[in-house]
């Protein structure tokens, strides 16, 4: 991983930079002391060797990895759910829909039914 260090503390700057000289990019990961993606004294604990330094900033790494790939199931996740979800809707309105037919045809059938009874009882009259 690269990174770029850019501390307030003039100190702090000169041992990152010896520590992680071979790991220094302008447009890497920004380590600093107040601002930045890794935090000297929040995300990385002082004091520490250059081993230390080495062994947080492989942990804070695999972290982000692990949170990537998490990230990454759960956009899987969704888009597996969003396809459930259409189909549930589509399936659900075609219930709708048969719904709707059998309505239908109940209304016609009870109309045709009340018909013929109208015209049964008006020429069976006379």
């Amino acid at each position: 991983m690269k990174y770029k260090i850019d501390c307030k503390s003039l100190l702090l700057q000169k041992a990152l930079e010896e520590f992680l000289k071979e790991y220094i990019s302008e447009d890497g990961v920004i380590i600093s002391d107040e601002e930045g993606d890794i935090i000297i004294g929040k995300d990385i604990k002082k004091p520490f060797t250059k081993s230390q330094l080495l062994i947080q900033l492989e942990a804070i790494h695999q972290k982000h990895q692990i949170h990537d790939k998490m990230e990454e199931k759960l956009e899987i996740d969704m888009s597996i759910f969003d396809e459930l979800v259409q189909k549930e809707e589509k399936s659900f309105n075609k219930n709708i829909e048969i719904s709707f037919e059998e309505k239908l045809d109940n209304l016609i059938d009870n109309f045709t039914t009340e018909l013929k009874k109208l015209i049964k009882d008006e020429y069976g009259k006379k």
